[in-house]
């Protein structure tokens, strides 16, 4: 008994640190991870880096401008004869040039492939901007079902608690009997063994529950070993309505809109291979300075400075078909993507078809479990209150204390499922931001 103590003591001291705790809400769980989560900054950097690239002078719409200037000094050996006759022979000549200038490059037309690109980088960011906010709801996601796991893992700890309350009844009873002569040494002794066999369950479970708060410290991008506790229910699922969840998920989900903005990307990879077949014409302009002074040629100073412009016009007339075969790979590659938003489509509604079947079911199971305890319930006072008296042996109890555990771990088990059906269903549906949202406003 006094191992007994000694337990109890314990377990009072644990309650009495789990309640000196921070209390961290879900909503507060829900905020510091999209503050501190590594994948969600991360997917925000990728954004960032999108937002830059879609520029029109990275789509070759504006013109380049550049500065050069150079100057150079030497020595220089040289024979020069020309046809009047007259020689220069020369050793050591100096020789110094300088040179400066500014000009501009502008392709003015290429088969308006530049238009297209710009579009296209559009594009590219808007997808990153989807992809940033799947990096957020299925955080989110992944958050709330962390949450009410350490829910979860709490529950079943109170229930092995409770679970170690009756067999400590059951022992001491047991045990008086035993003392008195009214009871057998086998049936104490194996009472004790199920007591411990109930603490080292408790003890295992502990250790489940510390896990869970581990990784959602995780989650929230924070120290894992940051203490706090968390409300002890689990909120009924919400009611939600298969057809509005399939609407929404054809016009809100995040992956079906990546898929759709893939097929556009694609698409504008045909028009650029169709635009890369016309011509170019670029524009140069520049202005430039020469200064020649040298003692090796018979012009000794030259300097001429000025501005100059013209058109440049270039095209293909072959490239080993390279520009045919670029167009047809881009056609096959629209009309994979094309398929491949079909794909997603169909595995989204099978998903969504599937987990709500199995949210529907949890729904009904948490009606029925519910029962099942109540009855449980009444059914371990009957017991209890017959042991006292010797109407059932200490096995009858036990088979009643393990059917207590099972109705309790069965419903909380049912209540944590709708939960997770719920956030998946929402997720698929696209609307798990905006409900989550909503609670906020709400609170």
């Amino acid at each position: 008994m006094k191992n007994l103590t000694i337990t109890g003591l314990c377990l009072f001291l644990l309650i009495g640190a789990v309640h000196s705790q921070e209390l961290l809400t879900l909503d507060q769980a829900v905020s510091i991870g999209l503050t501190n989560n590594y994948g969600i900054i991360i997917s925000q950097n990728s954004l960032q880096a999108a937002r830059n690239n879609a520029t029109r002078g990275n789509a070759g719409m504006l013109p380049v401008i550049a500065l050069n200037g150079g100057y150079s000094k030497g020595l220089s050996d040289a024979r020069v004869k020309v046809y009047t006759g007259n020689e220069l022979d020369i050793s050591g000549a100096p020789s110094d040039l300088l040179t400066a200038g500014v000009g501009l490059n502008w392709q003015v037309f290429d088969g308006l492939n530049m238009f297209i690109t710009y579009d296209k980088l559009k594009r590219l960011e808007e997808k990153s901007e989807l992809s940033a906010k799947i990096t957020i709801e299925t955080t989110v996601a992944s958050i709330i079902a962390g949450y009410y796991e350490i829910v979860r893992q709490g529950r079943i700890c109170q229930m092995l608690t409770e679970q170690i309350d009756v067999s400590k009844y059951r022992t001491s009873l047991a045990q008086r009997r035993f003392e008195t002569g009214t009871g057998s040494e086998l049936e104490y002794l194996k009472s004790r063994v199920e007591l411990n066999a109930d603490l080292a369950n408790l003890s295992n479970q502990k250790t489940l529950y510390e896990n869970a708060k581990t990784n959602l410290n995780d989650l929230l991008s924070r120290d894992v070993q940051t203490a706090f506790s968390v409300n002890d229910t689990i909120p009924p699922a919400s009611a939600l309505d298969y057809d509005t969840l399939l609407n929404s998920l054809k016009s809100t989900n995040r992956s079906l809109m990546v898929a759709a903005k893939n097929k556009q990307i694609s698409e504008l990879d045909v028009k650029s291979a169709v635009a890369s077949q016309w011509p170019t014409l670029d524009y140069f302009a520049a202005f430039n300075y020469f200064r020649n002074e040298t003692q090796s040629s018979f012009i000794q100073y030259n300097r001429n400075y000025g501005p100059s412009m013209g058109l440049t016009l270039n095209m293909k007339l072959f490239d080993g078909l390279n520009q045919k075969r670029q167009y047809k790979n881009a056609v096959i590659a629209m009309h994979s993507y094309e398929l491949g938003f079909k794909q997603v489509e169909s595995s989204l509604i099978t998903c969504l078809s599937g987990i709500y079947n199995q949210y529907r079911n949890q729904q009904e199971m948490i009606g029925f479990e519910q029962e099942n305890l109540q009855l449980a319930l009444k059914n371990m006072e009957l017991a209890k209150q017959s042991f006292a008296v010797g109407s059932i042996s200490s096995l009858q109890l036990r088979e009643v204390q393990e059917d207590l555990l099972a109705a309790r771990n069965r419903l909380v088990t049912a209540q944590f499922v709708a939960k997770l059906t719920e956030t998946e269903l929402l997720l698929l549906s696209g609307r798990l931001l905006a409900e989550n949202q909503a609670s906020n406003s709400a609170n």
